[in-house]
């Protein structure tokens, strides 16, 4: 096997942070996927009977992500003892969330750092219109990517700028079928290491059109980083001639930038025409420019191992005269 690829063990546990990672697992479950799972939220509503973990923010009504992370560093010995039965973690969140943001990254941490495990992250990236997500979801998703053996990227406004008429519910569809066909084919693929984005279709467009809309989300995404290798997944292409099909995955290379040769072609049974894309990169994501310091050389740059937090601190001071 390639040094920057990894082979995973069982028994893997997925975590699901927030709305989105209860949603996914909901529909994994559903399907019939025979991983354990564990939700995570400081929203009761976002968490099931069974294999939750509630982060009680006692009185704050809107609490910040930093004292989310405060009040989650409370049940720290709670996340050890449920991680540690486990060789793999798939961490499942969205940065658009203040749920995500605030957890992701310490989990990821207790995971990799502390415990060891393997640690496979999925996360969406906020629009650009959510401005008061931008920077906080960018520095989270480098916390992630430090601590992640692979992370998965899914930005929901690449959709938006190749497709303007789209709602934020057609890109929710999008996400949560990007993320499930993900996770499922984790078992088949070459995993490679870093960080990976992953564009995808909705529509019952032909493959062409599909391939096209994949390619303009990707380069919209990348930012200066460059290409290693490729995945494209179709779906409900079994019927479809095996020239056409090599004639297409030859057009997709020589549309692709950097290293073309490394791409692979991946196609299913199901009746919808849809299809994800996931490519390995290395550089520099659009992400990065969300937080203005990232502009500064890591080596030139101090930072907290653990991401910081808002904890409630009394000091019994008397009063002075």
């Amino acid at each position: 096997m390639s040094e920057d690829c990894i082979e995973l063990r069982k028994p893997a546990l997925i975590v699901g942070i927030g709305r989105i990672g209860k949603n996914i697992i909901s529909k994994l479950n559903n399907n019939g996927v025979d991983l354990d799972f564990l939700l995570i939220s400081n929203h009761k509503e976002e968490l099931e009977v069974n294999n939750s973990l509630h982060i009680d923010c006692k009185s704050w009504i809107n609490p910040s992500a930093y004292k989310i992370r405060s009040f989650l560093e409370l049940h720290n010995e709670e996340v050890y003892s449920k991680l540690s039965k486990y060789q793999t973690v798939i961490l499942v969140t969205s940065l658009s969330e203040k749920t995500g943001i605030a957890i992701a990254p310490i989990i990821a941490n207790i995971a990799k750092c502390i415990l060891n495990k393997r640690v496979i992250s999925l996360v969406t990236m906020p629009f650009v219109h959510e401005k008061d997500r931008l920077f906080q979801s960018s520095v989270s998703l480098k916390r992630i990517s430090l601590n992640s053996d692979i992370n998965f990227i899914v930005d929901n406004d690449a959709y938006v700028e190749i497709n303007p008429h789209l709602t934020v519910e057609d890109c929710s569809k999008i996400t949560d079928e990007i993320m499930l066909n993900t996770i499922k084919l984790i078992p088949e693929i070459t995993l490679n290491l870093g960080t990976n984005l992953i564009s995808g279709t909705l529509n019952e467009n032909s493959i062409d059109v599909g391939i096209k809309d994949l390619i303009a989300q990707l380069y919209s995404s990348l930012g200066t980083s460059s290409i290693k290798r490729s995945i494209l997944y179709v779906n409900g292409a079994r019927n479809e001639p095996i020239g056409r099909l090599n004639e297409m995955l030859n057009n997709f290379q020589n549309s692709m930038e950097g290293d073309t040769n490394d791409v692979s072609f991946v196609v299913t049974d199901s009746s919808r025409n849809n299809m994800h894309l996931i490519a390995s990169i290395k550089g520099r994501t659009k992400f990065d420019s969300y937080d203005p310091l990232n502009l500064i050389p890591e080596e030139n740059v101090l930072d907290w191992d653990m991401p910081e937090s808002h904890p409630n601190i009394d000091l019994p001071l008397p009063l002075i005269d």
